[in-house]
């Protein structure tokens, strides 16, 4: 039994870490987080999007295909409103990265509190995530009888995506002490640019479901 929660504390960190390494808007805007505020800012949008990471891995071994069934009637009202709302948040991260960037050493109060939320939010309207976490759900529970199996598994998984998402926060903080003010706004705009698209995708698919 031990050699079998070993294996699944195994697979849920590298199952963590696959969902957490490919470098795509989300990933960017941790990096842009961390250069512009610090990164005190940086581990509050990795923690909010480990965060996500770890209640949708819980839900998909719990739940399972059950939650799938439940979820299909309501699918394309779910990726029509996430749609909208990601490209608002977009807009918003636009708006928010064509501003200027804090100086050096100005502290923004409460704003790891407010970058988590959102971070979150927009983590958790990204349909992949919990399909990626509902397509291993079936795995885990095939694979050990250990009643402790399928915790070991997700409280891996979240550990796996916060170090990786962690990482992306200090290297942003590092990167940040570097580069120019004009670099991080470009990149705060091609990060929201991103992130709009991956609301239009979404209301496409809406129509496609």
């Amino acid at each position: 039994m031990t050699h079998d929660l070993l294996t699944l504390a195994a697979a849920g960190y590298v199952a963590g870490l696959a969902v957490a390494m490919p470098l795509g808007a989300i990933g960017v805007l941790i990096l842009r987080e961390s250069m512009v505020g610090g990164l005190r800012t940086g581990l509050g949008a990795a923690g909010g999007v480990a965060t996500v990471d770890l209640v949708y891995c819980a839900v998909a071994v719990a739940f399972g295909a059950a939650a799938a069934e439940a979820l299909a009637p309501w699918s394309k009202m779910i990726a029509f409103v996430s749609g909208l709302v990601i490209i608002g948040i977009g807009l918003m991260l636009l708006r928010g990265a064509r501003r200027p960037p804090p100086a050096a050493g100005e502290v923004v109060p409460g704003r790891p509190f407010r970058v988590y939320a959102r971070f979150v939010a927009l983590t958790a309207l990204n349909p992949a995530t919990v399909v990626y976490f509902l397509a291993l759900a079936g795995v885990v529970t095939t694979v050990t009888t250990a009643s402790a199996g399928p915790a070991v598994f997700v409280v891996a998984a979240g550990l796996g995506s916060l170090l990786w998402q962690a990482g992306l926060a200090i290297a942003g903080t590092v990167i940040g002490a570097r580069v120019s003010p004009r670099t991080v706004r470009t990149l705060g705009i091609v990060a929201a640019a991103a992130v709009i698209t991956l609301g239009i995708v979404a209301l496409v698919a809406s129509r496609t479901v």
